[in-house]
């Protein structure tokens, strides 16, 4: 056990720092580094997020290859409606 609380303020030396000290002071300076950054990145998304919904609530043309998947999963819809038709009968 260290002498911490057996030294009174007046012969406890500032410049003899422990382990544990030195431990607790760079985990708080990684800790609010790693704050700051989860902040940034939290706006980052945050604005992304905002961007991509305004970027689709504008008037884009659809492109052909966006039909070209429209029409192949509308035929894929069709073709399991047909089957359960024919399951049905």
């Amino acid at each position: 056990m260290s002498n911490f609380f057996l030294n009174s303020p007046a012969n406890f030396n500032q410049n003899e720092k422990g382990l544990g000290d030195k431990l607790l002071y760079y985990g708080g300076v990684i800790t609010t580094f790693g704050s700051i950054m989860s902040l940034v990145g939290s706006t980052i998304l945050y604005n992304e997020d905002i961007e991509e919904e305004t970027a689709f609530e504008e008037d884009t043309p659809v492109t052909s290859r966006q039909l070209v998947e429209m029409q192949q999963q509308l035929a894929l819809l069709q073709q399991k409606i047909d089957r359960l038709e024919n399951q049905g009968q």
